[in-house]
This record gives structure tokens, C-alpha cells and sequence, in this order.
């Protein structure tokens, strides 16, 4: 006979009460019931101090009257002896002990005709018994289910996990912005609300105002939104000021230790609970946790496989060592363009560079990672100048932490500072095609006033000449070229003359001296012939074609246009590619051909877009916005110009190239007197404008063709890129294939097709391919930016 369980909803000590409020997780909360629903167990994973416990108790609060016989608590954190786990299950669910049978077989048997929840909260260091324990339940208990606790899976049939992340933390200013931010818009931060919230707790008097506003976001990035360390850092506001506690942070494991008294011990402290972290590896995940710390923001596979190992750290293991800190919810694993990148969080960071600090490693360690990324960079180069342009560019996006961090090692030192221009000046294409060409001249600059005279000092001088330039500072630009003359002339390095000489030309240029930079540019050329540089090649072709255009030979422009494309064609290149169209748009809105400048524009924008290359891209809408204006669409091509404006100075370029003033200019003054005293509105619209807003504007992208619909189907909400892409999809291509197709980054049409898949409601690509088969066949096809007009059609 089944011996009747008590109600667990009747027992004050199965649910405890919250003492403080809960916050956030709403989203969380409604997973975990839709997940119960449908699953027996349900595991909630994340790293020490996330919040997996008070989630789970609150989940299991709202779920009481789901199940007939109610909702028990197992807290298995003081256990350590597993042949106890049994009992103090059964214990919990208020079972009695005097029954012959074994442990397990009693506890089925009590369980096996009840409607019951488990809350089993922390598996991690009794992972293999509590697996045991729950696959024996499931087995033979048909109506209980499970809520599980862990910071690493139970890996059985019935388990569907769910990985908790930290609390929302407010996003960090932008570059170009003042940093400020209005306490009622950091509130929508779940961590935010919760440090006030504790905060407030502890000194009443406390509350979020302008003037600690940034500080509190601040705080909250800087805690990654961990709910225990905001916890701990609340607990100081009652001796110091919110700003005092973010400035300690710099020693973070002395300043959280104040815990509170009722907390496990474990839990008391910041520095306790990494600990019990760390014991629950292996000897050589540890070591990995320590060395990977070394990597500022993300890192793949390969980076912490060049970097890490030695005698004592084979290579072949790395990879099982990174599934182990995975599973053990120490690493986070995200996926970009197809590729695996782990991260660490900065608590958890701190914790292994203490560990790596003790160890005596960490310059070593330095410097290998400043030698590996140094690799990359030549690596990134030749590809940055061949087919694999969009790829490489996108992994150096990706790595520019660990480039920075690269940096800052090699400014300690002349002999580092070497290493580090090597480094900078390889990434010449790259701080242009990124827009950061501020952070490229401030690495530039610092490590040439520590290697001034070197012979790696030709290519840093020359690399920041250019980036002066094209931020208009031509008369800084001109003097590092004459630097980088004389050094390169003393030390035989003639290759870096042509460079010398093709960067004197663009500062010509933008001087608003067309026959002297054609001069310039000329001779550049020869010399990259000499050379063998095909990509100093196409770009002084491109140069010279806007010189000869500014001279009035706007055919002879076109035919160098046309020669660069050919050798672009040739390499794959696209970056080029986008230069010479939007050159020959230019000329061909000289020539008066509007609608065909547009569509050169709007192909350079499209390719500019892959890159994020905010200058070009700022060019192209700029054309754009002049075809809008003849068409008198005054008030779009004004919101055009703002959005052109923002994007400069994203980039720290003040103002257009000089050549383009005059158009510049005209266009502001005939959208000012169409607009009359709307005309700065729109101005202010388009300068308020994200960068994937003023695209879509300019390419038309939210324009919806007029077709008929059945009525059950959701395309309606599909823009007219994510339609195209949905005919792609259809047509079998994968991510990587409409990148290619439409000139964008695997990554962008990844985001599209997720965006369709939840318009649509739909779960996979072949769903994708059924709707457009059933009915979207006889939609006239998507207007596309066709690389017909070029060789690097597809």
C-alpha cells in the first residue's frame, strides 16, 4: 500500500519565504513553466551566483497549485556525503524512514501515484548521483517532475536545460556620446533594479538620481550583471559612495566579502563562491580557467590553442578542456558566422588572472598572446587585400579586445613597441575599412614615441599619415610623410616609397589640388607595379580617377574605373570593388545620369555595409541623397544628409572630402528652401538615425511590395530584404550563400533569417521554403542591387 505523502504546500519549511524582493527574470519565468509543460525535468545552468537558486524557489512559488500533491525542496548544498542523497530527498518530501527496502525502491514507492515538483537545488558536486537519482524517478513516477538546479547538466534522456545568463545590464555608452543616461531609462536594467533595490535595503535613504546614475550603470556592467555580486556591492553602500565601490572594483574578490550571515558559506563571499567553482575541475581545467583569463573579451578555438598549451597543458586537450569549463558554467560559448567563441565573465576573469598572477605566469602568457594575435594581424593583411576580405575583416571586428589588449602589453616596452608598430601598421586597411581611425592613429602614436627611429618605425609613420588625412588633418599627415621619407630612404626601404608617395597624393586631394595628386598618384603607381602590389594598384587607379574627374576627363576617370574592377574581379575583392563604383557613380551623376549614379550608390553601400564601414558608407548615402533631392524628394534626401552627418562623426572625420563640398553644400541649400522651417527636422531625424535605419532608408529596404496575401499568412511584417532573403532560402542557399549573393556578412543574413522564422512563426528553413512554395511564388520578384554593371557579378 502507497503510504499518502503529505502536502508539501502545507509545510512552512518546503518553500521558504523570499526575505527580499524578486526581481527581474519575467521572461525566465514563463520558460521554465512553458519547459515543465512539456518536460520532466528541467535543469537550470549558470555560473556561481547567478540566480539559478531564487529563480528556481520563485518558479516553484508560482507553480503550487499546478500540482496536486504540491512542491517540494531538496537543497542539496551542505550535502557532500552522496550515499545520503536518497534520504535527504525523501526527508524533504516529508517521507518516513522505517521501511526495509532500499533507499531508492522506498522512495519510488512512496512517489510512484503522486503529482509532485522536486525542486532539486545544487547538483554540480553530487552530479553523477543526483543524474542517478532523477533518471530512477522519471522511470518509474509518472507524474513527478523535476526542477534542477546545476552549474553543469545532469546529461540524461529527459533533460531539457536552460542556461541562466546574468541579469540585463544597461548597454555602454557610445564612443561619440557624453555617456549620461536618465535614472528612469537605466530602471528597464534588471540588474540595475536590483542593486537599488538592495541598495535601498541597506541605507534607506539611497536612491538612483542623475547624479549617480552613470556610476550605477557603470557598476552594474562592470559585475556583469551577476545577481550575487551586485548583492555584495550593496552591502558596502551603507561606508561608501556608489562611485568609492566602483572605483574598489579594481581588487573586486577584497571589496565583496560582506555577505550576509545567513548565506551559505560559500555564498558569503565573492571570492568563496569562485572557489567552490574552482575545486569542482579537473587540475588541468583550472590551469586552462587561469591561462584563458589572459583574452580580453572573446576568443576561438583556435587563439586559445596557439596561446595556452605547453609540457604541462597538451594541445590535443584544450578542446575537451574548454567543453569542461563549458559544462561547468565557467566559459560561455557563443556562436558568430558560423564559428564557436568563448568568453569568460569579467568576475570569473579576475578570479583566473589571480590564479595566473600567483602562478608566475601571466607575462608569458602576455606575451604569447600579443605574439599570436600579432600572426593574425600579418595573416589578416594578405587576406584583407584578396578574396577573403569580408572574412578576415569580420574576424578582426570580432578580436579587437584582444587586439587592444595586444597593444597595451607592447606599449611597456622599446623592444615590445616594435612588435606592436609591426602590428598597427599591418592593420592599415583594417582601421579604415572599420571607421576607427582614431584608435588606429592613438596606437600609432604611442608606439612610435617609443620606437621613433626603428626601421619598423616606415610603415607606423606612414600608416598614421593616411589615417591623419582622411581625418582631415593633412598638415599632421604631411609632416609624418616627410619623417617617413627621410627613414625610409635611410634605411633602404624603397617598398614603402610608393606608399609614401600615394598618401602625398590623397593629401593633395584633399587639399583641392587635383593635377598635383594625379601627379602623385601616377607615380605611386609605378611603383606598386614594381612592386607587385595589386591592391596599392587598384587604389591609386581609383585616385587618379577622381583626380582626372576634377580635372574634367570624366572618360578617361571611367576607364581606370573599369581597369581596377577587372583586377578586383580577379583577386575576389570587394572592398575595390565598392571604391571604383562609387567612383564611377560619382561620374555619372556629373554626367547628369541620376538613376544610374543611384544604383552604383546603392551597390557601394550594400558592400559597404558587410564591412560596417560607416566613412564609405556615409559616401555612398551622400550620392544617394543627391539623386533623392533631383527627384524632389526634399524631405527624405534632407533626413539622408543628417544620417550622413552622424555617420562622420562616428568615425571622427569632421566633413566630407573636398571634392564633394559643392555637391554637399548645393543639396543642403535646395532641401532647405523646399523644407522651409521643417528642413532642420528632418536634419535632426536623419542625424538621430542608427546606421542599419539610414540604410534602410536609403535602399528603400522597409518599402513593401503591393501584393495580395492569403489571409492566414504573416509575410506582411517581412521587409523587403528579409522577402528577399526568404526567396534565397527557398531556393536552397545557405547563410554563407546569400551573403555572397547579395554582397553582405554570413552573420547579417543569419539575423535575417532568424528575423523570418519569427515573423513567420516558423522553425526551420525548410518551413521557410514550404510557405514561399505554397503561395509567395506569384509576389513579383525583390528589387536587388544586381552586380551586373560589373565583373564581380555573381
Amino acid at each position: 500500500m502507497v503510504r499518502r505523502i503529505p502536502d508539501p504546500r502545507l509545510r512552512s519549511s518546503s518553500l521558504p519565504v523570499e526575505a527580499a524582493s524578486f526581481v527581474g527574470r519575467r521572461h525566465e519565468l514563463t520558460k521554465i513553466r512553458t519547459l515543465l509543460g512539456n518536460n520532466r525535468l528541467v535543469t537550470l545552468l549558470g555560473v556561481g551566483g547567478v540566480g539559478k537558486t531564487r529563480l528556481a524557489l520563485r518558479a516553484a512559488h508560482d507553480l503550487q497549485r499546478a500540482f496536486r500533491d504540491g512542491v517540494c525542496v531538496v537543497d542539496l548544498a551542505g550535502l557532500s556525503d552522496a550515499g545520503l542523497l536518497v534520504q535527504t530527498t525523501g526527508a524533504a518530501l516529508g517521507l518516513r524512514d522505517d521501511s526495509p527496502l532500499p533507499p531508492i525502491e522506498r522512495l519510488i514507492d512512496q512517489l510512484a501515484e503522486r503529482q509532485v515538483l522536486i525542486v532539486l537545488d545544487n547538483c554540480e558536486h553530487l552530479i553523477d548521483d543526483c543524474a542517478a537519482l532523477v533518471d530512477a524517478l522519471l522511470s518509474h513516477c509518472q507524474d513527478v517532475r523535476v526542477l534542477a538546479t546545476s552549474r553543469t547538466a545532469l546529461q540524461i534522456e529527459a533533460e531539457c536545460t536552460l542556461p541562466l545568463p546574468p541579469l540585463s545590464v544597461p548597454d555602454a555608452p557610445e564612443d561619440d556620446s557624453d555617456g549620461t543616461v536618465s535614472p528612469e531609462a537605466l530602471l528597464a536594467s534588471d540588474a540595475v533594479q536590483l542593486f537599488t533595490a538592495r541598495a535601498s535595503a541597506c541605507l534607506p535613504d539611497f536612491e538612483l538620481t542623475e547624479d549617480n546614475a552613470d556610476a550605477v550603470a557603470e557598476l552594474c556592467r562592470r559585475l556583469d550583471g551577476i545577481p550575487l555580486a551586485l548583492e555584495l556591492a550593496a552591502v558596502r553602500i551603507r561606508s561608501l559612495s556608489v562611485r568609492q565601490i566602483l572605483d574598489g572594483l579594481s581588487d573586486r574578490y577584497r571589496l565583496l566579502t560582506q555577505g550576509s550571515r545567513t548565506a551559505l558559506p560559500r555564498q558569503r563571499t565573492l571570492r568563496s563562491l569562485m572557489d567552490w567553482s574552482y575545486d569542482l575541475l579537473t587540475e588541468d581545467a583550472r590551469l586552462l580557467w587561469a591561462r584563458i583569463s589572459v583574452f580580453a573579451g572573446s576568443f576561438e578555438l583556435d587563439a586559445a590553442e596557439g596561446i595556452c598549451p605547453d609540457d604541462a597543458l597538451p594541445r590535443e586537450d584544450v578542446l575537451d578542456l574548454l567543453a569542461e569549463l563549458v559544462d561547468k558554467s565557467v566559459l560561455l560559448r557563443d556562436e558568430r558566422d558560423g564559428q564557436a567563441r568563448y568568453r569568460l565573465l569579467e568576475t570569473i576573469k579576475e578570479y583566473g588572472l589571480n590564479r595566473l598572477r600567483a602562478s608566475g605566469e601571466q607575462t608569458t602568457l602576455r606575451r604569447r598572446h600579443r605574439d599570436w594575435y600579432a600572426a593574425l594581424t600579418a595573416h589578416a593583411l594578405t587576406q584583407l587585400k584578396d578574396g577573403e576580405q569580408i572574412e578576415a575583416y569580420h574576424r578582426l571586428r570580432a578580436e579587437q579586445a584582444n587586439l587592444r589588449a595586444a597593444f597595451e602589453f607592447c606599449i611597456t616596452s622599446a623592444d615590445d613597441a616594435r612588435v606592436g608598430l609591426g602590428m598597427a601598421t599591418d592593420l592599415r586597411h583594417f582601421w579604415i575599412m572599420s571607421g576607427t581611425l582614431s584608435e588606429g592613429r592613438r596606437w600609432l602614436v604611442e608606439l612610435l614615441a617609443l620606437a621613433p627611429d626603428t626601421p619598423d618605425a616606415v610603415g607606423g609613420l606612414t600608416s598614421a599619415s593616411k589615417l591623419a588625412i582622411l581625418q582631415a588633418d593633412v598638415a599632421e599627415g604631411r609632416r609624418l610623410l616627410a619623417r617617413a621619407r627621410v627613414l625610409a630612404t635611410s634605411t633602404g626601404q624603397e617598398t614603402w616609397l610608393a606608399e609614401i608617395t600615394h598618401n602625398e597624393g590623397i593629401a593633395s586631394l584633399f587639399s583641392g589640388d587635383p593635377a598635383t595628386a594625379l601627379t602623385h598618384f601616377t607615380d605611386a603607381l609605378d611603383g606598386h607595379k614594381k612592386a607587385g602590389n595589386d591592391f596599392g594598384i587598384m587604389v591609386a587607379l581609383i585616385q587618379s580617377a577622381a583626380a582626372r574627374s576634377l580635372l574634367g576627363e570624366t572618360s578617361h576617370a571611367l576607364e581606370l574605373c573599369e581597369e581596377c574592377l577587372e583586377i578586383s574581379a580577379r583577386h575576389g575583392d570587394r572592398w575595390c570593388a565598392a571604391l571604383a563604383m562609387w567612383t564611377q557613380a560619382l561620374l555619372r551623376w556629373h554626367w547628369n545620369e541620376a538613376e544610374r549614379a543611384e544604383t552604383l550608390a546603392a551597390e557601394t553601400l550594400a558592400i559597404k555595409e558587410a564591412f560596417d564601414d560607416r566613412l564609405g558608407m556615409a559616401m555612398a548615402m551622400e550620392l544617394i541623397a543627391w539623386v533623392t533631392e533631383k527627384r524632389g524628394q526634399h524631405a527624405r534626401a534632407a533626413t539622408l544628409l543628417g544620417a550622413v552627418q552622424s555617420a562622420m562623426r562616428s568615425v571622427g572625420t569632421p566633413s566630407l572630402f573636398k571634392h564633394l563640398e559643392r555637391g554637399h553644400d548645393s543639396c543642403l541649400e535646395r532641401t532647405r528652401a523646399a523644407l522651409g522651417e521643417t528642413w532642420q527636422t528632418h536634419i535632426d531625424k536623419g542625424a538621430a538615425m542608427d546606421i542599419d535605419s539610414a540604410i534602410a532608408l536609403a535602399l528603400r529596404r522597409t518599402t513593401k511590395p503591393a501584393v495580395t496575401h492569403h489571409a492566414d499568412r504573416q509575410d506582411d511584417d517581412l521587409t523587403s530584404r528579409e522577402r528577399e532573403i526568404a526567396e534565397l532560402v527557398a531556393q536552397g542557399m545557405s547563410n554563407r550563400d546569400i551573403a555572397a549573393t547579395l554582397v553582405i556578412s554570413p552573420r547579417t543574413a543569419e539575423k535575417h533569417v532568424e528575423k523570418i522564422l519569427t515573423k513567420l512563426g516558423l522553425s526551420s528553413r525548410t518551413q521557410i521554403g514550404v510557405w514561399f512554395a505554397t503561395g509567395h511564388q506569384d509576389d513579383p520578384a525583390p528589387t536587388r542591387f544586381a552586380d551586373r554593371h560589373h565583373p564581380l557579378g555573381a
